[in-house]
């Protein structure tokens, strides 16, 4: 019995995180929730950190690889409305209004990078 209860709880547990991955973002929700970075110092400074770190790695896989745990702290530090409007933004097809709700918010955000 107690298998039984271990298996729904991590059912529930992940039941939201898959529900949240079918939700489609909208354009406006990409561009609110990534451009609220903006206002933050502390998810600025994070962002600007990441978005280095990112084009150091370029397409190199390996880079990629070893710059996983840094990356990931950063989205940490950024948040989960962050992380989700930027798997959004990545994920549309470009030229739509999700694809350019991100390149707008991310010109916001670059514009703040020294």
């Amino acid at each position: 019995m107690s298998k039984f209860y271990a298996a729904l709880v991590t059912a529930l547990l992940f039941a939201p995180a898959v529900h949240a991955a079918d939700a489609k973002m909208s354009a406006a929700d990409i561009k609110k929730s990534l451009e609220a970075a903006a206002s933050d110092p502390a998810k600025v400074t994070a962002y600007c950190a990441m978005s280095k770190k990112m084009d150091e790695v370029g397409d190199d896989e390996k880079k990629a690889e070893a710059a996983g745990d840094e990356i990931d702290g950063y989205f940490k530090t950024l948040g989960n409305d962050f992380e989700n409007a930027w798997d959004a933004g990545q994920d549309a097809a470009d030229g739509t209004p999700e694809a350019n709700a991100m390149d707008a918010a991310m010109t916001t955000l670059d514009a703040k990078c020294k």
